[in-house]
């Protein structure tokens, strides 16, 4: 088994056929039955069956699969902090939840990036459970994620702040008029959340069910931007971190009763190589206030 084989493989289970691998690969469509061949030969076993529109996994072929992905990230990965550490040049692959990248990406880019030309920022923007996932899988060097509780031991963090969630409504809408809020009084109202997955909507269905009550969820969105505008034009009610929108002029907002805050904190692999992107980034967060 060598590496070329597993890129071979890993292409015919994406693209269902020997051909349409094969052109993707650019080989012929001999030497890629053969490169299949050979593994299932050297294993013993079958790792496709022949069928008549193509190629389909056998349960043997699916656990080598899942193995096979691993292995290629590993070795990209390797393969990309040697490269830097041999051009000088690092690259930070670092994971945002979307509300909060609208609060830390101008100061990142603004203060971090500005003073380190030497550092290439690749950011992916998701939730707390694919980002956790994605990090397992050395997709992420680091990510931020929201959190009430004490994180994970798998992971190494550093704490970077503390937000509150507060209910954000169009102007003209009485809610918005209010000081506070209760789950009971919005049970009835239409909701945008984000998605399941995303530690903010945990936190509000959490929020609900101690009121001994459940959201009206009209819509789920994972675009911040979506549901600002869901929220402007007065279609639903969302929850937005204060801090994002108090100086909005075209969103009113109220406390949440009982307030519901949330951490924020840098997490990264335990054990992990540590690259000098990511020592870089930490020394700045402990230096840097990132909410103000």
């Amino acid at each position: 088994m060598n590496f070329t084989q597993l890129k071979y493989f890993i292409a015919v289970c994406e693209f269902g056929t020997v051909s349409t691998a094969a052109e993707y690969l650019h080989i012929s469509q001999p030497s890629l039955s053969l490169a299949i061949k050979e593994l299932e030969n050297e294993f013993g076993t079958v790792l496709f069956n022949r069928i008549y529109r193509g190629m389909e996994l056998t349960a043997e072929g699916r656990l080598f699969l899942n193995m096979s992905k691993d292995i290629i990230e590993r070795v990209e990965s390797a393969e990309k902090i040697m490269k830097d550490a041999g051009h000088n040049k690092k690259t930070l692959k670092l994971g945002i939840p979307p509300m909060i990248g609208s609060l830390i990406l101008p100061v990142i880019y603004n203060d971090f990036i500005s003073k380190h030309d030497d550092i290439s920022l690749e950011i992916v923007e998701c939730g707390r459970e694919e980002m956790t996932k994605k990090i397992n899988e050395d997709q992420l060097d680091m990510a931020f994620i929201s959190h009430d509780r004490s994180i994970d031991r798998a992971f190494d963090s550093l704490h970077v702040g503390n937000l509150e969630i507060v209910c954000s409504t169009a102007k003209s809408d009485p809610i918005g008029q209010k000081n506070v809020i209760t789950a009971v009084e919005l049970s009835k109202t239409p909701l945008v959340m984000f998605k399941d997955g995303f530690f903010q909507s945990d936190a509000i269905k959490t929020w609900f069910s101690k009121q001994e009550t459940s959201p009206n969820i009209l819509m789920k969105t994972d675009q911040l931007s979506t549901m600002i505008k869901v929220i402007t034009s007065g279609t639903a009610v969302g929850f937005l971190f204060k801090k994002l929108i108090e100086n909005e002029s075209n969103i009113a907002w109220c406390h949440l009763s009982p307030v519901v805050t949330i951490d924020v904190s840098l997490i990264w692999q335990k054990n992990k190589f540590f690259t000098a992107s990511m020592k870089s980034f930490k020394n700045f967060l402990k230096e840097n206030e990132l909410f103000g």
